[in-house]
């Protein structure tokens, strides 16, 4: 890596955490197959050799490989990475059947879930979404709480 401007150090690379899975709209694996845990995000597995225990040359092969996919992924699919909608349907599923079961008696679950698709889609162009269900549960609670008092205050 040094050879092409990247110092490592005695950096290794992370294993990939439930934390780390939960947040990612897209997951990339490297030859991983079935072999990875269940990642809650889309996955794309690509196929590259190990390169441990391998000649320097393989290594640089295999290290191209990669700057050559990352940058090709960059140049013609992140837009519709980020527009793929399939991270914000993950996210309402796990968001609004805890605020149906908190609020469901007092507001329709139509109401409820516009108001958690709303709060979701004000986070779909942050670039770190680390907190983007705790901050989008307590926004959506926020608003529910004070749509169901004042229903109650109208009836």
């Amino acid at each position: 890596m040094r050879e092409i401007g990247i110092e490592l150090g005695q950096r290794r690379p992370k294993k990939l955490t439930l934390e780390m899975q939960l947040h990612a709209d897209w997951t990339i694996t490297l030859a991983c197959g079935a072999k990875c845990p269940y990642v809650p995000s889309v996955v794309e597995d690509w196929d590259v050799d190990d390169p441990a225990g391998r000649p320097i040359e393989e290594v640089r092969s295999i290290r191209d490989e990669i700057e050559e996919r990352v940058t090709a992924l960059l140049e013609t699919r992140i837009e519709s990475i980020r527009e793929d909608r399939r991270q914000h349907m993950m996210r309402m599923a796990r968001l609004v059947p805890g605020l149906v079961n908190e609020f469901g008696g007092q507001l329709k679950d139509e109401e409820i879930r516009a108001i958690a698709d709303e709060i979701l889609e004000t986070y779909d162009d942050v670039p770190i979404r680390s907190f983007v269900m705790t901050l989008a549960n307590r926004r959506a609670r926020e608003i529910l709480k004070q749509r169901s008092g004042a229903a109650t205050a109208a009836s």
